[in-house]
């Protein structure tokens, strides 16, 4: 996953789209408003089925892991070996 391609489902699922929106590997999703808790259990899921073989186990869904586009694409990095 590219970070154009997870800006892009960022967009999508929580922002009607707006790709233009100015978020960057460091813009904190949850402080930002751009999600809350439910919407990074969501994201979860929706790279779950874009990245092939990717299994996020729910306590890996933290503000750790998933709380800016930088740590979300280091976490699948990590998980992808």
């Amino acid at each position: 996953m590219t970070e154009q391609e997870l800006k892009a489902l960022i967009c999508k699922k929580f922002l009607d789209g707006d790709t233009d929106y100015p978020i960057g590997l460091d813009t904190n999703l949850v402080e930002e408003g751009i999600c809350d808790s439910l919407g990074l259990v969501q994201l979860a899921g929706k790279l779950q089925d874009k990245v092939a073989g990717l299994q996020i186990r729910d306590q890996e869904i933290t503000r750790d892991n998933f709380g800016t586009m930088g740590r979300i694409l280091a976490f699948v990095a990590k998980k992808r070996g």
